[in-house]
């Protein structure tokens, strides 16, 4: 991929959870936006220390986490959960920049919503499923009106990076085989099988918490009613969302003109579309059936790779800092 050039910035950029699926499409994104190899330091957790990465082509080494000295960095991207101590925050407050991708830094300013503090030195990046519940909403909600949302999303192995793909094709060869699989990633057998949300790996187990406030936070509002259950189903790629939306006035017709017309947005012609394999491949999200009348709609979506969106969120909350 040819890389576009940017205007030159200053200062060092931190990788913090390089080895995590956000730190690899954070690496990737940053490479995309020409920043150069020698602005790019990447750091993990102990078990990532000196695994063999990249970084646009270039094989780089992991650092040890606590090598990291945040205060001589111009951004800090945290992109695995373990890392919200007080050194980062400490950093921010005498000019770094932090881009939380976690959703584990307090006092984080979430990127995109309402009134938020363009100066913030501290910016969270929406759960990548809270974007993708907010690409659904935002274009309705300001058409008229969200009341309720109740939405329950699948989720892929792409979700845990190459790692789970590898690993749901390991478990789906080992089974096939009649012999033990292998539960690194996932923690349990995800091949023919469906992992509800209170059993997810470590790290995205209490993800739905996190997307509830975000999307409230996004929406303007802390009292929203918002229901959301989460399953990790044995596909490679491709969300599924299943969301029942209660207006504040009936307005179907309002409702599919606005997500007409929503960049990210995009509905299916075709009534033999729906299933994730037919999920798009570009960002964004394919509504492939809306059903329901008056002030209620039920919708059936599906959603792109998620990981590369929220790594572009990251990206654009750097330059808007003025730090790439």
């Amino acid at each position: 991929m040819a890389h576009r050039s940017v205007e030159p910035a200053e200062g060092r950029i931190a990788v913090l959870g390089a080895a995590s699926p956000a730190g690899t499409h954070l690496r990737a994104a940053l490479a995309d936006r020409g920043v150069p190899g020698s602005r790019v330091a990447l750091f993990g957790r102990a078990r990532s220390v000196a695994v063999l990465s990249e970084y646009d082509g270039e094989a780089r080494l992991v650092q040890a986490a606590d090598e990291l000295d945040p205060a001589a960095c111009a951004a800090v991207f945290v992109c695995e959960p373990g890392h919200g101590d007080a050194g980062l925050v400490e950093a921010a407050g005498s000019g770094t920049l932090l881009v939380d991708m976690t959703g584990s830094i307090p006092g984080a300013a979430l990127a995109g919503a309402p009134g938020g503090d363009g100066a913030a030195r501290v910016v969270a990046i929406p759960h990548p499923v809270a974007a993708m519940m907010w690409s659904l909403l935002a274009p309705v909600h300001r058409t008229a009106g969200v009341t309720r949302v109740a939405a329950f999303v699948t989720r892929p192995a792409s979700d845990f990076g190459e790692p789970g793909l590898e690993e749901l094709r390991e478990q789906t060869v080992h089974l096939l085989r009649f012999e033990p699989t292998p539960t690194e990633v996932f923690g349990r057998q995800l091949s023919f099988n469906v992992v509800p949300e209170h059993l997810f790996p470590a790290g995205e187990d209490r993800a739905g918490e996190r997307i509830v406030r975000e999307l409230a936070a996004l929406i303007g509002a802390p009292g929203f009613a918002i229901g959301l259950s989460q399953a990790l189903v044995p596909t490679f790629f491709g969300h599924g969302i299943a969301a029942h939306l209660t207006l504040a006035r009936p307005a179907r017709e309002e409702a599919l003109a606005a997500w007409a017309e929503a960049p990210e947005v995009r509905i299916a012609d075709d009534p033999e579309i729906g299933a994730t394999l037919d999920a798009p491949e570009e960002e964004g999200l394919l509504i492939t059936r809306v059903d329901g009348q008056g002030t209620d709609l039920r919708i059936w979506a599906l959603g792109s790779e998620s990981g590369p969106a929220a790594a572009g969120a990251a990206i654009a909350a750097g330059a808007a800092a003025g730090v790439l």
